[in-house]
């Protein structure tokens, strides 16, 4: 009777082991195909975006940055000393050529001008006077010398007459040559007189005003703070003056075309045209080394543009016409080769080598590999990087509207 009880027990106890070790193998035969699934069904039904491949232009560029400048101005400064009397216009404002801009005050000037004229006119009737004593002298020697022709005359009265007569010639040039110096005394007042009224050389923009009524003005320099009193510009052509690091400025030449973006216009770039390149690199403000000046002048434009403007550009080095491009983005690198995921119809992917051309820093060229209109996911990165050859992926749109 014990021994059948113990039998019976030890039965029971191999029925529970084996119902737990079957229960176990089911739980985790049950989470690794509930996992197996999950990774499956992940890497089959990655959400991915797509772009098409396109046929379009794409420019291999260089960056820099620089400020806006006018490419014609006329920095007004005075050539004469006074004091503002009166300035007739305002900052921003439109001039033609020739409108008076501001005046000093002329009382001085015309008191200078009065008095040469003066000096000019005294000078001019000493000359008449002296020239009226000499023809006196000349008429008298030739009495005398007609006299002593005769026997009737004296020698020495003929020779005091002739010694005055060369005084008075001598008097004459010298008074002759105060009249010119006063005539060019009164050509400099009457110079410096119209100085000190300014006028606009040019057509265009006053595109600043650094002076005010009162203030006093300098010969041959500026305002007393150094600052030009006014600049005149044409505001239809604007340069812009770009560094460019040392290390591209071989990469640049004469008329290529560039791309300016304006701090007022961060998304709408400006077209230009490279005008001018430095030849001698400078420690410039605002870039580290050493950097040249490169002038781009930017085409006519319908927006408004102010000298001053921060920029930064795009600089064309390099141009791909007519070919096939994708964005910067969808290509993928392995060792040494390039490739791309292809979209197919079923929405699977295949991995096509393909060949490079030049790229912008958004942009693409493929030169062999694809056909326009062809497919290709571009991201994200982390999809991207577990793709394998046949996945199926769910375009990111359509994962959008299922959400939806």
């Amino acid at each position: 009777m014990e021994v059948d009880t113990s039998s019976t027990l030890l039965n029971s106890r191999i029925d529970k082991m084996k119902k737990a070790i079957i229960i176990t193998l089911a739980v985790g035969a049950f989470i690794a195909l509930i996992v197996s699934k999950q990774i499956s069904g992940d890497k089959k039904q990655a959400e991915v975006n797509i772009a098409q491949v396109e046929l379009g232009d794409i420019a291999d560029s260089i960056m820099a940055s620089g400020n806006l400048v006018f490419n014609t101005q006329v920095q007004l400064r005075s050539e004469v000393t006074g004091r503002v009397d009166k300035i007739f216009v305002q900052e921003g404002q439109g001039v033609k050529q020739g409108d008076m801009l501001m005046r000093l005050d002329t009382t001085a000037f015309e008191s200078e001008v009065t008095r040469s004229k003066a000096i000019l006119r005294a000078t001019e009737i000493e000359i008449k006077h002296n020239k009226t004593r000499l023809a006196n002298l000349e008429r008298q020697l030739k009495r005398q010398k007609d006299l002593y022709d005769v026997g009737l005359g004296n020698q020495e009265s003929y020779e005091n007459i002739e010694s005055a007569r060369d005084l008075a010639k001598i008097d004459i040039e010298s008074r002759i040559e105060s009249y010119n110096q006063a005539q060019a005394s009164l050509q400099i007042a009457q110079d410096r007189l119209s100085k000190s009224v300014f006028r606009a050389p040019m057509s265009g923009l006053l595109a600043s005003v650094n002076i005010k009524e009162g203030e006093t003005v300098i010969a041959g320099t500026t305002n007393i703070i150094g600052s030009d009193l006014m600049l005149v510009a044409d505001p239809s052509a604007i340069l812009a003056e770009l560094r460019v690091d040392e290390t591209d400025i071989a990469s640049i030449k004469l008329n290529q075309k560039a791309n300016i973006y304006a701090a007022a216009y961060p998304n709408k770039p400006f077209s230009g045209t490279v005008i001018n390149i430095g030849t001698s690199a400078k420690n410039q403000a605002g870039s580290q080394g050493l950097s040249f000046k490169v002038k781009v002048l930017l085409d006519t434009t319908e927006r408004q543009l102010y000298a001053g403007m921060s920029c930064r550009a795009e600089i064309a080095t390099s141009i791909a016409e007519n070919g096939l491009k994708l964005p910067i983005e969808a290509i993928q690198k392995e060792d040494d080769k390039t490739f791309v995921w292809r979209l197919n119809s079923d929405n699977t992917v295949s991995k096509i080598a393909v060949t490079v051309g030049i790229s912008s820093d958004i942009e693409q060229a493929i030169t062999d590999g694809l056909n326009e209109g062809d497919k290709i996911v571009i991201g994200p990165a982390r999809p991207v990087s577990l793709l394998t050859e046949g996945d199926v992926v769910k375009l990111k749109s359509d994962a959008d509207k299922e959400e939806a």
